[in-house]
């Protein structure tokens, strides 16, 4: 009886080959290609964990972004990238540390070598090094211009700020959108205010020096408002004195008027003021108000490392010997007939009322004797300057 032999199926060993699995020479086993990509997605797992100091280092970088600054950011990025390599350096100077350049090559043994754990892949450090390189300097160059668009605007409102604090607040949004908000140096016509405190050289006998600050600046605070709530520009403070204009930079209709109500109202306010120092048993405080409207020169002048912008000529000059005048006249607003006439075309006669037309009287610094008009308070009766009444009886 022949015997019959059955040729059995050969089996091929192949680094796929999982156990269980039989494969034939001849034929594919359904079950060796999920093998295959479970293998090689562990593969990819195994590179994208070999290095994940990066992702946490980059988090760190991020983080500091918001310190907006360059250096701590470019400090940070080299800091990590640079304690990383010296890590990576240590482990690869091991004897036993397996490394690679690169994806590994064919052949189960490249891919059990490439997959342990201590494998070190030197395109794969390099690759993280660059990017991280690369991060780093973006966003460093990302913060430093974030930081000097933060600062430039801190610059606009630093120039705001400043523009506030000389111009009403109606004008300070204009003014900021111009490149030259003063203009170039003109001629025009505005009318100036002068306040000065009589008498504050006594006030500040026997005083200390923080109450003649704290008294100082009450003073300008209250003056200061005025000016604004009257849309006038305060041009300075002199000492006890305040200088204001009105039609500068900018001129209006109601110039000459605003004047006139600035200075009522500082002389309302600096009665409630008084009357707050009279219950806390301090001194009042009596001031005297020089008007005067005409043409002045506008500019900046002074050094190229400190420039100011003046209201130059003959009407501020005038208005401030106007204020001074207020002493002889005994009258605590004394104006100019220019402005006077001026109020009236522009608002009309009953924005005069209670100013008194007193005689000409001569003003220092002028030859000819000049029209003025008072405020008549209750209880004030006008009379002329000492130097004319001394005049007038030598006569």
């Amino acid at each position: 009886m022949a015997a019959t032999f059955t040729e059995a199926p050969a089996v091929v060993h192949d680094p796929w080959f999982r156990p269980g699995e039989r494969r034939l020479a001849h034929g594919h086993s359904t079950c060796a290609e999920p093998a295959r990509s479970a293998t090689l997605a562990r593969t990819d797992e195994t590179a994208a964990a070999r290095f994940p100091v990066l992702s946490d280092a980059g988090r760190l970088v991020a983080w500091s972004t918001f310190t907006l600054s360059p250096r701590l950011v470019l400090s940070s990025g080299l800091i990590i990238i640079a304690t990383w390599s010296v890590g990576i350096g240590i482990v690869a100077l091991q004897p036993e540390t397996p490394l690679g350049f690169g994806l590994p090559g064919p052949g189960p043994a490249a891919l059990a070598r490439y997959l342990d754990p201590a494998f070190i892949d030197i395109a794969a450090w390099a690759t993280g090094v660059f990017t991280a390189c690369l991060i780093t300097g973006i966003l460093a160059v990302v913060v430093h211009r974030t930081h000097r668009l933060v600062a430039a605007q801190a610059c606009v409102e630093r120039a705001r700020d400043n523009l506030a604090r000389h111009v009403s607040a109606n004008l300070v949004d204009e003014l900021a959108e111009l490149d030259e908000p003063f203009g170039p140096a003109r001629i025009q016509d505005a009318a100036i205010l002068f306040a000065d405190v009589i008498g504050f050289t006594s006030l500040c006998e026997g005083r200390s020096p923080q109450a003649v600050m704290a008294m100082l600046r009450g003073f300008h605070e209250r003056m200061a408002d005025c000016v604004f709530e009257a849309g006038g520009t305060l041009d300075k403070f002199v000492g006890d004195s305040v200088m204001a204009t009105f039609g500068t930079p900018k001129p209006s209709r109601r110039d000459a008027t605003n004047a006139l109500t600035c200075a009522r109202k500082m002389l309302a306010c600096l009665d409630a003021w008084n009357t707050e120092r009279r219950a806390q048993g301090e001194p009042v405080l009596k001031i005297g108000i020089g008007l005067h409207f005409g043409p002045v020169v506008l500019g900046t002048i002074g050094h190229e490392r400190r420039v100011e912008y003046a209201v130059l000529g003959d009407t501020v000059n005038t208005a401030s010997r106007l204020e001074a005048l207020s002493r002889d006249l005994q009258t605590s607003l004394v104006s100019s007939h220019a402005l006077i006439e001026k109020v009236r075309a522009e608002v009309g006669e009953h924005t005069v009322r209670g100013m008194h037309r007193h005689p000409p009287v001569v003003v220092r610094g002028r030859m000819q004797a000049m029209e003025v008009w008072i405020l008549v308070e209750h209880g004030c009766k006008p009379r002329l300057p000492l130097f004319e009444a001394e005049s007038a009886t030598t006569s």
